[in-house]
């Protein structure tokens, strides 16, 4: 694979070079930044595409996942080393083809750690692990010693002459050309090419894109919290009202925008889908088939479901105990914040006019309607008065009786368009109906 590379590498009459910089920390943005540099490069049909690493690490599933889609890469790829790259920097190295360091550049250090209280300990030893074999299998599929790689993982590794135990390796510019890490130096792209004899190449640099920033703030988890929140919210208060409104389009769009950012970053997989799916069919269930009002064993199934779904959405494969115990924080607090506005919203919204016009109130409830001597009167006229649904009740909805067109509560939480209905209760401002008997 090396010589194919090689040969590559070295063809003369190369169209264009591009360039990917990798600067700062390493986060979701920059996996949606390398995916569409590579994606662009290669439908450009570039030489080769060289990646600027200058960067202290960051998430480490943001790291394996660019880690992936540099292994998966269909074109050539060189990496680097302009200041450091470490951490999660040193395995985005360690995926391309090629590494070149420039002078004073570094590479290593790249055993996990978790941030408790604002400070930093070692990850336990079974993340370590499973990084040390990701470092190593990384390093095996270019040629590369990998040992190396696992001794910038794991402290226990030694390496007579090289790193002693205890001790993290990074390597410099001298020390990577020795053990076979670095395939030469360069001040600067130009020296890059001239390296590979491509000195006549344009070089096209490619900017992260608005999209990438965009991603990377929702998939924050203060704002993924949010979207969870406010897609539920909307949904719900769309299954309660007849038709499909703004609440239903707002709800889509907040956990549509969720799931697309989680399934960008390579957090998100069908899966994560799947159990959504399946709670929210849990939760319909419980509202329209098993009880109108009271929220029994298929709503709590469903809720369970959904939060797996946003679990799983929000979690890489090597995610920290303390990430995992953000997510549940994240997901619980955003369940019980939609419960509590839903309850309020069923409790409040026949009495309001949050529908846009879907929630009409009768003429009989304005003017005098409001005074005490004639409530009673009003609302004993209603019981027992027969009528037709004129929209899908779910459970609310509106209804013809004596041709007034009303706002109705079915009290048997689903009922279509067309059924005959009687009231049973009047509570003034909303009709509790029934399905009619035959």
């Amino acid at each position: 694979m090396v010589l194919l590379v090689a040969c590559a590498l070295s063809v003369a009459a190369a169209d264009e070079v591009w360039v990917l910089r990798i600067e700062g920390e390493i986060t979701t943005g920059t996996v949606t930044y390398l995916r569409d540099g590579l994606k662009n490069a290669e439908a450009a049909q570039a030489d080769m595409v060289v990646l600027i690493l200058s960067t202290p690490g960051g998430a480490l599933n943001a790291g394996v996942t660019a880690r992936d889609l540099l292994l998966d890469a269909e074109i050539p790829t060189v990496a680097f080393v302009n200041r450091e790259a470490l951490s999660a920097g040193a395995l985005i190295a360690l995926a391309c083809d090629r590494i070149v360091f420039a002078p004073g550049g570094v590479l290593g250090a790249a055993t996990p750690v978790l941030e408790t209280n604002d400070w930093l300990r070692e990850a336990p030893e079974k993340i370590i692990s499973a990084v040390r074999t990701i470092f190593k299998a990384t390093a095996e599929l270019h040629g590369r010693i990998p040992e190396v790689a696992e001794a910038m993982v794991d402290r226990d590794v030694v390496i007579s002459g090289l790193i002693d135990q205890g001790k993290l390796l990074t390597l410099t510019a001298v020390d990577a050309a020795n053990v076979g890490y670095s395939d030469g130096e360069a001040g600067s792209t130009e020296e890059i090419l001239a390296l590979f004899h491509q000195e006549a190449v344009p070089l096209i640099e490619y900017d992260p894109q608005w999209s990438d920033r965009v991603i990377q703030v929702l998939t924050m988890p203060l704002i993924a919290g949010l979207l969870i929140v406010i897609g539920l919210i909307g949904l719900v208060i769309e299954m309660m009202v007849p038709g499909f409104g703004v609440f239903g389009l707002i709800g889509l769009c907040c956990l549509g925008a969720f799931f697309w950012s989680h399934f960008l970053v390579g957090l998100a997989g069908w899966e994560s889908l799947g159990f959504l799916l399946a709670g929210v069919i849990a939760i319909l269930l419980e509202v329209f088939a098993f009880t109108a009002v009271d929220f029994g064993i298929a709503g709590l199934i469903g809720l369970v479901l959904i939060g797996l779904g946003f679990y799983t959405a929000m979690l890489g494969p090597l995610s920290s105990s303390t990430q995992m115990g953000q997510a549940i924080a994240i997901i619980a607090g955003g369940l019980l914040i939609s419960l509590t506005a839903i309850v309020i919203v069923l409790t409040r919204l026949p009495k309001t006019r949050l529908r846009l016009g879907g929630v009409i109130l009768s003429s009989a409830v304005t003017g005098g309607a409001f005074r005490p001597n004639r409530e009673a009167q009003v609302q004993n006229a209603w019981v027992g008065k027969q009528g037709i649904a004129v929209t899908d009740l779910h459970p609310v909805g509106a209804g013809e009786v004596d041709k007034d067109r009303i706002d109705v509560v079915c009290g048997e939480g689903f009922l279509p368009k067309g059924t005959r209905i009687i009231v049973i209760k009047d509570e003034g401002y909303r009709k509790v109906v029934r399905k009619q008997a035959d």
